[in-house]
């Protein structure tokens, strides 16, 4: 029996795309541990300053450390600030 592969995934790579460019997929760049670009975002599951929580549609980042906070929030994008110690998809 054939393996079901993502079918984003799948599609990315058929068209040559970066898969973040798809729905549901997101990026994450970390700067210093001090900031971090969360882009493709679909809202924000949990703020406390030792946790945030951002929903990708089907996948969820969790970003842990101390004294985060969101410093800027457009449509598709956040900048968390504070001392970010981990970051886990899920």
């Amino acid at each position: 029996m054939k393996a079901t592969r993502d079918l984003p995934a799948e599609l990315a790579e058929r068209l040559d795309l970066p898969e973040e460019l798809l729905p549901g997929r997101g990026r994450l760049t970390l700067d210093g541990g001090r900031q971090a670009l969360v882009e493709g975002q679909r809202g924000i599951l949990e703020y406390t300053p030792e946790r945030i929580a951002v929903s990708f549609g089907r996948e969820k980042l969790t970003l842990s450390g101390d004294g985060l906070r969101i410093k800027a929030m457009n449509a598709g994008e956040l900048l968390i600030t504070g001392r970010i110690r981990t970051a886990e998809w899920g």
